[in-house]
């Protein structure tokens, strides 16, 4: 048995927390935020603002909606804040000016990929006063390129408003208010996540919490992942050896990977192929794990291997069971894991071409992309949506286990 291999390999599989965060000194010059305010125009110094000031500009502000369903919702049930669009205001604050993109390449990236090239486009403006909040959601894809969200808050007075993370089971809290205070002199807190990640902002207890949104980028989408080979060692030896131990898949066979992020693709359009320069942390580690050892792979989204992205608004006009789509219109192949039967009961002969796969960590989920519509996030989309997505790597019969030629 490769029990002991197996364990070994899952084992090995680690994940760094999906956000990183700080604080960095904000001097007077860079604080500033001109905006609009009915016709005419105004400004605020952040670093030293007034309470006259602050009310001014959360004045200025809109009513936050938030995104379900495709659609801007507006209830102060699930987040109750202002907001400004990048349109209305301006800031002299400057993210490579404070080197803030650098810092977070590093700091987010590091698990994945070495000095990476990551842009940042200003979203939003947002004021959370006394009171307010935002319920448990994910950052809307706005773009396949896109991987996570930046979030500067400046040094404005205020208690509450902690933003809360959730992954993979795990929370945690970052209380900027508190960073802030306790930094010598003005100072911004940042946190940057990614964007699959689930957060909220807790309540507001007094002041007004201030931010700017950014969203993250990878510039070139098309450029493979290059990894840090001191940070492949654990899981690359796990796997090294479980391809040594002969009664390990002695004929070969499929491993299969339940990734640990969620990635946005355009229903219809997107080819699972192209998210290769766009996996995070773990993810990344495992796809370059696999192209260092020759292991050939491709991709699926639950118990139906396919290559393309189905169009879901497609699939709900159609009469038809979403498997028989998948497997019919879309070249899919039924799944099932080895030593069980196939889905729904059938033959191999009713499907000659299923796969049977070991899986080294769990399959994440059953066409996620059509739950994925549901989700709450921070504005309505039609481009992009979040799916789950598994890794399944083919592995040779013993002393032959290269499938994929370098």
């Amino acid at each position: 048995m490769f029990t002991t291999s197996v364990q070994a390999l899952k084992a090995s599989i680690t994940q760094n927390q999906p956000f990183c965060s700080g604080t960095i000194p904000l001097s007077s010059k860079n604080a500033v935020i001109f905006y609009k305010e009915d016709v005419k125009s105004n400004w605020i110094d952040l670093s030293h603002p007034t309470e006259n000031a602050l009310q001014s500009l959360a004045g200025a502000c809109q009513p936050a909606t938030f995104g379900v369903n495709q659609r801007d919702v507006l209830d102060e049930a699930y987040r109750k804040a202002g907001k400004m669009d990048n349109t209305d205001f301006a800031t002299t604050f400057d993210l490579n000016q404070a080197r803030l993109l650098d810092m977070i390449s590093a700091q987010l990236l590091s698990e994945s990929k070495e000095n990476e090239s990551i842009t940042a486009e200003l979203y939003k403006l947002n004021v959370y006063g006394k009171d307010s909040f935002f319920k448990a959601h994910k950052d809307t894809p706005r773009g396949k390129a896109m991987f996570g969200s930046l979030v500067v808050v400046y040094p404005t007075q205020h208690e509450g408003g902690a933003l809360i993370l959730r992954h993979g089971g795990k929370e945690w809290t970052f209380d900027s208010a508190d960073a802030v205070r306790k930094h010598d002199g003005p100072a911004i807190a940042y946190v940057a996540f990614f964007s699959d990640v689930e957060h909220e902002v807790a309540v507001v207890t007094s002041g007004y919490r201030v931010t700017l949104t950014y969203n993250l980028y990878f510039v070139d989408d098309n450029a493979p992942s290059t990894l840090r080979p001191d940070i492949m060692t654990g899981f690359e030896a796990a796997f090294t050896t479980a391809l040594n131990d002969p009664a390990f898949l002695p004929s070969g066979g499929l491993l299969g990977f339940g990734l640990a992020f969620q990635y946005p693709f355009s229903p219809g359009k997107s080819n699972l192929g192209n998210l290769l320069s766009r996996l995070k942390g773990s993810d990344a580690v495992i796809k370059q794990v696999c192209n260092r050892l020759s292991l050939h792979e491709e991709y699926t989204d639950g118990h139906i291997m396919v290559n393309q992205i189905p169009d879901l608004a497609r699939i709900g006009e159609i009469e038809e069971p979403i498997s028989s789509i998948l497997l019919h219109g879309y070249g899919g192949r039924m799944v099932h894991d080895i030593g069980d039967g196939i889905p729904g009961g059938q033959g191999e002969e009713q499907a000659p071409n299923a796969l049977k796969i070991l899986w080294i960590t769990p399959l994440t989920g059953v066409m996620q992309f059509q739950s994925s519509y549901l989700a709450y996030g921070n504005e309505a989309s039609l481009e992009c949506i979040y799916g789950d997505v598994c890794l399944v790597a083919q592995v040779g019969p013993v002393g032959q286990r290269a499938t994929k030629a370098n």
